[in-house]
């Protein structure tokens, strides 16, 4: 008989496993942030900050902070506007 292994959800893309980028966003603050994982933070309409947690403060020691528009995170992360 041949072995077969069983796809798990953090297996699919992510695009696959959350309906929209709103619902993606929301999962990483509330898993990432707390752990000092990266997930982004809205700081105007549709503008996003890359947060990196206590480990690495972007925006120190001149590593510039990185902002996103929300097409440009749709995109990355593979949701249709």
């Amino acid at each position: 008989m041949a072995k077969t292994s069983a796809v798990s959800d953090r297996q699919l893309p992510v695009n696959q496993r959350f309906h929209n980028l709103d619902q993606y966003l929301g999962w990483l603050r509330l898993t990432q942030g707390p752990v000092d994982g990266a997930w982004y933070k809205q700081i105007r309409p549709g503008v996003y900050e890359l947060q990196t947690g206590n480990r690495r403060i972007l925006g120190s020691d001149g590593e510039a902070k990185q902002t996103f528009t929300r097409e440009e995170l749709e995109r990355k992360f593979g949701f249709k506007s």
